[in-house]
């Protein structure tokens, strides 16, 4: 996942960065490749897949059919919001390490990397749902994903019927009360861009 959901991105950072046209067209070209995740809605990655990419293409082109795009990925990801839980669910289901439960609302720390685009969208569309929900997913995650040293747990699984966490556990870290070292900065990023985005200063 990391590769194409990230590649097109750095090609427009490098295109930012060399001005250079044969690198703005492969840049156009394996971005527009993404436009059918437009209407993704399997699980949470849209931030990742689409303003990486279209986000930084419309920053750098100012093309209004790329905002568009953004727009419709936010109406998707925000498919995935349950406001019992307060959360945006990462994947549809979650199998234990342990191998003794699998978790149907699970919520990883990765999840606050996907919430600029909802800021975007709100912002360039005048849709405040968008902008709700990252708050609301940020506040919950906060609460949750933290221990009292500040570091995250990566998958905090949910009871999406009454909002209460059923599990907090890891997929990729070490262990389960480890902190695995790219979620920390998963969540480190995000933080300070909803800060940005809001300047309230509990995050």
């Amino acid at each position: 996942m990391t590769g194409p959901r990230l590649f097109p991105g750095s090609l427009w950072y490098a295109y930012e960065y060399s001005k250079s046209d044969s690198m703005k067209a492969e840049a156009i070209k394996w971005t527009e490749k993404l436009a059918p995740l437009q209407t993704f809605t399997q699980h949470h990655d849209l931030g990742f897949m689409m303003y990486c990419s279209y986000g930084n293409a419309y920053r750098l082109t100012g093309n209004e059919a790329y905002k568009k795009i953004l727009v419709n990925s936010a109406r998707a990801l925000s498919t995935r919001f349950n406001p019992t839980a307060g959360v945006i669910k990462s994947w549809n289901s979650f199998k234990s390490w342990h191998g003794n439960a699998t978790y149907y609302f699970p919520v990883i720390i990765d999840n606050m990397m996907n919430l600029e685009l909802l800021f975007f969208a709100s912002k360039v569309s005048g849709d405040t749902s968008f902008r709700h929900i990252a708050v609301t997913h940020a506040l919950t995650t906060m609460k949750h994903h933290f221990r009292p040293d500040h570091s995250s747990y990566h998958v905090v699984c949910y009871d999406s019927t009454n909002g209460k966490v059923v599990a907090k556990e890891t997929a990729q870290g070490y262990a389960d009360n480890s902190t695995w070292s790219r979620g920390q900065a998963w969540a480190i990023y995000g933080y300070t861009m909803v800060y940005r985005e809001t300047k309230d200063p509990v995050f």
